[in-house]
């Protein structure tokens, strides 16, 4: 007897069509699983026997195989057991549209179906085979339901499963309930005193998904400046939630009562983090830190305390927005289009540039921190800013302790951000670009170009600040998106000089 039950396997954050085969011939009682299953999926045996007669059928006595297909491709997870059991119950009855639907679950011993992670790429992975009914746990039931063009069935126990598939009994549908509403994190720059140049050029970073570096001493403004960056980043779109939604979910981040993410990720790693928690890893390779940062923000405070491996191992990553991890079974990739903000001292004191105290570092520990911000990754974002604490004529007629907004609200600032990123993605449709930050080489020729006096003030800022080739493209990036704020369609010599404020030079390059 042979049957055939349709499921889905990851591979990083992406999944693929697999094929549960179940066959049964007459030999010693066993019970075997090949197709290059790992541990999980082995130990299946010792759930899926007790669970299939707890929930009251019989388990053949016979020599049952079990072969996932695609036989060459690695298989992990527990999501295998409700198939691999539906398929054995199935050995024998009639099943008739068993083979439109798709299984997911994990089975307890008295055949409860738990949770499992990174359902929502299982069920695309379903949704691209031509499949749109698919049996999940109940607590996943929400998460796959974002897919609207999918039929969700949300389970609890096998014996139900098996009698929806035999046409005893009908699961209803899951309808989720939708909400669109933005979630107010109570963070806004109209409670910023003061740094309105930085307010400035947090407000570009966002417009052109710009990279930004803040350097400024202790206490000036530089984790709460970032901090509320997300409030002025437009939403997200159907597609980049569920591409979010889907990195969350294999790595076992989301929430049972969200069900998708709605908000820009922050993520905020430690200074002790290793190479692999940044760029995902392992023997089941796991997202990082960039890619649970992906569409989103990806905060480095204090970029000098980070190891120096940590820190060289994101410039491939945040430069080209994905990861490549080599295994001896082939390629694993993880998405990583991350907006990269860092706060860091000046200094390894963080005096160095006090105006009220003095800095206790020697000129070879001043150096030697230098070279480990100022090396090719800070090479790599756009923008660099030196901070200075608010002057007391900012604080306004309420004073330092006043309660009264300053500047521009994070409402206003988002208005500008969306209007121009709207702007950006009229220009590259069709081009594979998004926002100007993401621009390469060829990009910047076709859509950067500077009137002739930007040009000249280009030129001789190459020769006077020590720029590298790979940072006057930056600048030039920049350049575009101050034009495009302003409603430029050309970018003349004044954004161009913007653009050159936001390039730490002179007492920092020059050593």
């Amino acid at each position: 007897m042979f049957v055939k039950v349709n499921t889905a396997a990851l591979v990083g954050v992406s999944g693929y069509p697999v094929s549960v085969e179940v066959d049964v011939q007459r030999g010693m009682p066993s019970f075997n699983i090949v197709g290059l299953a790992d541990m999980t999926i082995k130990e299946a045996c010792q759930r899926i026997r007790p669970a299939v007669k707890n929930s009251g059928y019989p388990f053949p006595m016979d020599k049952v195989t079990v072969n996932l297909v695609p036989a060459d491709r690695p298989k992990v997870g527990s999501h295998f057991d409700l198939p691999v059991a539906i398929g054995i119950i199935l050995l024998g009855e009639i099943a008739a549209g068993a083979d439109e639907i798709g299984f997911f679950g994990e089975l307890s011993l008295d055949g409860r179906i738990n949770p499992v992670q990174g359902i929502l790429p299982l069920v695309m992975a379903m949704r691209e085979k031509g499949i749109r009914k698919v049996v999940v746990p109940k607590a996943n039931a929400d998460e796959a339901a974002i897919l609207e063009d999918m039929t969700v069935l949300p389970a609890e126990t096998l014996e139900q499963v098996a009698e929806h598939v035999m046409g005893i009994i009908e699961i209803e549908p899951y309808v989720r309930e939708q909400c669109t509403d933005r979630q107010d994190s109570g963070l806004d720059y109209a409670q910023v005193r003061g740094q309105e140049n930085a307010k400035r050029a947090m407000m570009i970073a966002a417009a052109g998904n710009h990279g930004i570096l803040m350097m400024g001493e202790p206490g000036c403004g530089k984790t709460m400046m970032a901090r509320r960056l997300p409030s002025i980043l437009p939403p997200l779109t159907y597609e980049e939630q569920l591409e979010i939604t889907g990195i969350y979910s294999v790595a076992g981040l989301m929430s049972r009562e969200e069900g998708i993410i709605r908000e820009r990720p922050f993520r905020a790693p430690h200074h002790t983090i290793t190479v692999a928690g940044l760029v995902g890893g392992g023997s089941r390779p796991r997202p990082g830190e960039l890619s649970l940062a992906h569409r989103g923000v990806l905060f480095l405070d204090e970029l000098g305390e980070f190891r120096p491996a940590a820190i060289d191992s994101m410039r491939q990553p945040v430069e080209e927005g994905v990861i490549r991890l080599k295994r001896n079974y082939g390629e694993v990739t993880f998405p990583s289009q991350v907006m990269v903000v860092i706060a860091s001292n000046p200094c390894k004191c963080g005096n160095l540039w006090s105006t009220k105290r003095i800095c206790t570092c020697t000129a070879g520990q001043i150096n030697s921190y230098k070279r480990k911000i100022m090396g090719p990754f800070a090479d790599r974002v756009d923008i660099h800013l030196k901070m200075q604490p608010a002057d007391t004529g900012e604080f306004g007629d309420a004073g330092i302790t006043g309660r009264e907004g300053f500047g521009m609200s994070s409402c206003e600032m988002r208005e500008m951000v969306v209007s121009c990123r709207e702007l950006q993605r009229e220009r590259y449709s069709g081009t594979g670009y998004m926002a100007n930050g993401e621009l390469d080489e060829k990009g910047i020729s076709d859509y950067c170009r500077l009137e002739k006096s930007g040009e000249r003030m280009m030129e001789e800022a190459y020769g006077k600040l020590g720029l590298t080739m790979r940072g006057c493209s930056r600048i030039i990036k920049v350049a575009r998106t101050i034009a495009d704020l302003e409603g430029s369609g050309s970018i003349r010599e004044e954004h161009v000089a913007e653009a050159l404020s936001y390039r730490l030079s002179g007492e920092f390059y020059g050593g």
